[in-house]
């Protein structure tokens, strides 16, 4: 073989390898960029997000809000700017929202999800009292149960009066004997209804927070 015809062969061979390496390159390339598009893919999902501030107050949330899972990291944004409903009969208002996140972020399992929380308010009184479930976790309560105790007569032995069934209503007078304890969480509310007294030999506590104050309200009939 001449050297002109061993010139042109390799001339080929190289632009062969080349041309086959640009196309494993290429397809390579395809394959990633493909995946890291489906990784990239928008998820939607829903939140109940719940605000227990004192205020009653409605709280105002902007579109691309940014709400941060405390079990696992995840990022949510909200997809629409929403209102959050304040306290009504002492229990917290909510909402549930469409947020948005991506598969990337959900590579790790999200159904253990428990507490979400709004970065954005961390400055704010509203941080420690406004957060979120996932709807679809088991452990969400699908409603929020409106409960009210209703309390009168002797108190016989140490006793909580906890936010969880607040409202208490008072029908009757309230004796609380010498050496027991009656402890009211914060954010309870206590509603007399009639005109009736606590007569305390023993003791109250009452540990309400700037954030959480007891709540006492007298209706006379």
């Amino acid at each position: 073989m001449s050297v002109k015809k061993n010139i042109i062969f390799i001339i080929v061979c190289f632009g062969f390898f080349y041309f086959l390496n640009e196309e494993k390159g290429s397809l390579f390339k395809i394959i990633y960029k493909d995946n890291n598009a489906s990784l990239e893919e928008k998820v939607n999902k829903k939140i109940r997000l719940y605000n227990s501030h004192p205020s009653g107050e409605p709280l105002p949330l902007k579109k691309d809000t940014k709400l941060l899972s405390k079990s696992n990291g995840v990022i949510y944004k909200l997809i629409d700017p929403i209102i959050v409903p304040g306290i009504k009969d002492g229990n917290p208002g909510y909402i549930d929202v469409e947020v948005e996140t991506t598969k990337k972020e959900l590579k790790e399992l999200d159904n253990e999800e428990s507490i979400i929380t709004i970065p954005g308010l961390n400055s704010t009184d509203y941080f420690e009292t406004t957060w979120g479930e996932l709807t679809n976790n088991k452990k969400l309560k699908e409603e929020i149960q409106k409960t009210e105790t209703l309390v009168s007569g002797i108190i016989e032995k140490d006793t909580i009066w906890e936010l969880k069934n607040s409202p208490y209503i008072v029908v009757g007078n309230i004796f609380i004997p010498e050496s027991v304890i009656l402890l009211i969480e914060p954010g309870v509310e206590i509603i007399v209804k009639g005109n009736y007294a606590f007569l305390i030999e023993g003791e109250i506590k009452m540990i309400g927070k700037k954030k959480s104050p007891i709540r006492l309200n007298n209706i006379n009939f």
